[in-house]
């Protein structure tokens, strides 16, 4: 078989387990990541030494266009259009694919109406929401957000066939548009930048967001769907996904609102702070989207077809299985991170033009952002049971509890501290901690039938195995730093770090099979190794 035709197999064959499906998500994702991380470097490089003013401009230009975007869109995909899609599919494909068109395009009509108000209105919002920046950063941010809008409507379009692929557990060529992204706004900044600035970037980034649509809209066509102007808001499963995509957009509002707050308070502090905090959320968020936001994915078509079919034991199971899998990846990749945060900042955005103290802050940053990993890695997957059970008006309730733990800590620790971004850092966690507590209390109460002994045992085995791992790390590095490797330099620097990571991963499933820790064994399966 050649590539191409390994390719275009691994395109149409379908994950039947939310592991599997989990794998495929994971390593595009980490692909993704990696040019992501690549892309910052490059950007960073180019603009934080000598224009740290424009790059804080343009972070702070996506805030509105995600803002929309989040609100119409990813309310409408996550928690109610695949459900509601999902449950059609396997009744009636022709009132599937009727429910499909007629979302789009009342999405689509909506967004175009926010996006010219936007445009037209882009500098008195930038005002608004970044008070802090000088009137030139002001209109630059202003410019760069008209510009950003049109790449959120390829998203939109793009997103929508995105969840009727998944929908028939097909992840490969989805997964793959975010690489085709990152990998158009890389070439943007090596061939726009010199004519064109920062403005040269965000231009990439459109184009970016369009091949994002057109590499999954041949399978999308493959699969049933046909652009169509066909609307009927009055049908039974139009008004459900209304019914459902309404808290769920509050509740993504109300997380917009969060990081519009942080963008609020960053833009008061020094010139380079909002876009060093990008940087340790771009860590911070890089696990997260790997083992939390994959399975979360993977999971939702599955615990959907439970619901549909009333198997609520297999539905809890599901769920249980599914957070301690997630947990087992979550946990020491945290702890890794705690330990090695240094080198990572150093080997990801440690170039010349990169100072050493905005290293060490975005390191420090960092450090207090690595509690919500593993609580991302939950609130991924109950987010999406209450979704699959058709309840979106809890993790709404949650996420406004989180919202005001943010916003209040953060306003003390700006105003009455000197902690600056890593006040903001420890705020992100909290508001995670306390969504995540929320949403494990009401599944709880929601859901009857956990063995939950048994599912705490696992978990502190787990977590036992991560701190051995963690220890052995640290241990490591101290010995061999400046004694065995010269860490100045870039490439001991890259040995020590992948030794060290990679030692410490060893003895972490040494420990977890020694521990009989049973996802060990899951990801063992998956993967076809076999344990000695």
């Amino acid at each position: 078989m050649t590539i191409r035709e390994k390719i275009r197999h691994l395109s149409v064959k379908k994950q039947e387990s939310i592991l599997s499906a989990s794998l495929i998500l994971s390593i595009t994702f980490a692909l993704s990541a990696l040019l992501g991380f690549l892309r910052s470097r490059i950007l960073y490089s180019q603009f934080f030494s000598c224009c740290t003013a424009q790059l804080d401009a343009y972070n702070a230009a996506f805030r509105l266009p995600d803002l929309i975007f989040k609100l119409l869109v990813s309310g409408a995909l996550s928690a109610s259009f695949i459900p509601v899609f999902s449950n059609y599919l396997h009744k009636d494909r022709e009132s599937a694919f009727k429910i499909a068109s007629t979302v789009i395009n009342a999405l689509l009509v909506m967004f175009l109406f926010l996006s010219v108000t936007i445009f037209i209105f882009a500098l008195p919002f930038s005002k608004i929401i970044a008070p802090g920046f000088t009137p030139d950063q002001l209109q630059l941010m202003a410019n760069l957000t008209r510009i950003l809008l049109f790449a959120q409507i390829f998203f939109l379009l793009s997103n929508f066939l995105t969840g009727i692929i998944q929908v028939h557990q097909l992840f490969f060529i989805p997964a793959l548009s975010p690489i085709v992204y990152n990998i158009f706004i890389i070439l943007s900044i090596y061939t726009l930048t010199p004519s064109l600035g920062i403005y040269g970037v965000a231009i990439g980034a459109v184009t970016g967001a369009l091949f994002h649509l057109l590499i999954q809209y041949p399978l999308a066509v493959r699969l049933g769907f046909r652009p169509s102007t066909y609307v009927d808001i009055k049908h039974q499963g139009v008004r459900e996904i209304v019914r459902l995509m309404l808290p769920r957009s509050l509740s993504l509002g109300l997380a917009e609102i969060e990081n519009t707050i942080t963008l609020f308070f960053a833009s008061t502090l020094p010139a380079g702070s909002l876009s060093l905090l990008n940087l340790a959320l771009q860590l911070m968020y890089l696990p997260s989207r790997i083992f939390g936001t994959t399975i979360g994915q993977a999971s939702l078509p599955i615990l959907s077809k439970n619901i549909a079919r009333n198997e609520i034991k297999e539905f809890r199971t599901t769920v249980n299985r599914t957070i301690l899998q997630s947990l087992f990846l979550a946990i020491p990749i945290t702890a890794l991170i705690l330990v090695e945060r240094l080198p990572i900042v150093r080997i990801v955005f440690g170039a010349k033009h990169f100072p050493w103290s905005a290293t060490l802050i975005t390191a420090q940053t960092l450090a207090y952002l690595t509690p919500a990993i593993i609580c991302q890695a939950i609130i991924q997957i109950l987010n999406r049971s209450f979704y699959a059970m058709h309840d979106t008006k809890t993790p709404l309730k949650i996420s406004f509890v989180s919202l005001v733990v943010n916003v209040a800590s953060s306003f003390y620790f700006i105003k009455f501290t000197n902690l600056e971004i890593i006040g903001l850092a420890i705020s992100a966690s909290l508001g995670n901690l306390t969504q995540c507590l929320g949403l494990f209390y009401y599944y709880y109460k929601r859901v009857d039938g956990h063995d939950w002994t048994a599912f705490f045992t696992k978990v502190a085995k787990i977590t036992v195995a991560s701190i051995v791992m963690s220890s052995f790390a640290w241990l490591l590095i101290r010995l061999f730093d400046n004694t065995v490797f010269d860490t100045t330099r870039t490439l001991p620097l890259m040995i020590l770090f992948a030794s060290t990571s990679l030692f410490g991963l060893l003895v972490y499933l040494l420990v977890a099979k020694l521990l009989h820790v049973e996802e060990l064994s899951d990801f063992a399966r998956l993967l076809r190794i076999k344990l000695l």
